[in-house]
């Protein structure tokens, strides 16, 4: 059983996340600074700095944060799914949900994640390899069964990944308010299309 001071210390650690998420979304990597993410934990400077080594660190935790809820997400909705077919096309549409809700966040993380450190950049990509996992698996079900033809899964998972991304970036960029549930179907259609026998 936790203690008081684990459930403080966990609950600090959550504010600076949720802080951070919102300075970062509005100003950008680059634009923050750790002095505005204490003022919008309510916490001091220096106890970010317990939590999170540097700037960097704390904007890659909050980025593996967000895409290990996408992915607890997706778990839990794909356990009452059946069918790879029925699964993928689930996964994309929460992919897609989840650019859709955190789209000023993710216009930072698609902007501001290349040229992080080395370290850091391992760091979002094993995050990162947290869905194309789950994809992964999807796809070698499918295979499996008989529903998709015999590709290699990481690559088709991967490919998969990428296309959910591009698209979503574009409406990012040309500024499209609310994407329209035709572009998601017209993406699982383009995808499954791909890998149905």
């Amino acid at each position: 059983m936790a203690n008081n001071v684990d459930i403080q210390e966990s609950g600090k650690r959550e504010l600076i996340l949720e802080g951070a998420l919102k300075v970062f979304s509005q100003k950008g990597f680059h634009g923050a600074t750790v002095e505005e993410v204490a003022e919008v934990a309510g916490v001091g400077k220096g106890t970010v700095y317990l939590y999170f080594g540097s700037k960097t660190d704390l904007f890659v935790s909050v980025v593996e944060e967000k895409l290990k809820e996408l992915q607890e997400v997706v778990m839990e909705r794909l356990q009452n799914t059946e069918g790879a077919c029925a699964k993928l096309a689930l996964s994309i549409k929460l992919h897609w949900e989840f650019f859709n809700r955190s789209r000023e966040f993710v216009k930072v993380i698609l902007s501001d994640l290349s040229g992080l450190e080395k370290e850091l950049d391992e760091r979002t990509r094993e995050a990162r390899a947290g869905f194309i996992g789950v994809l992964e698996s999807v796809i070698e079900e499918g295979i499996g069964h008989g529903e998709f033809k015999d590709v290699e899964p990481r690559m088709a998972a991967y490919a998969i990944e990428g296309a959910i991304s591009f698209v979503a970036f574009e409406n990012l960029v040309n500024e499209v308010s609310t994407p329209s549930i035709p572009d998601v179907s017209q993406l699982v259609d383009f995808c499954l299309n791909g890998l149905c026998c």
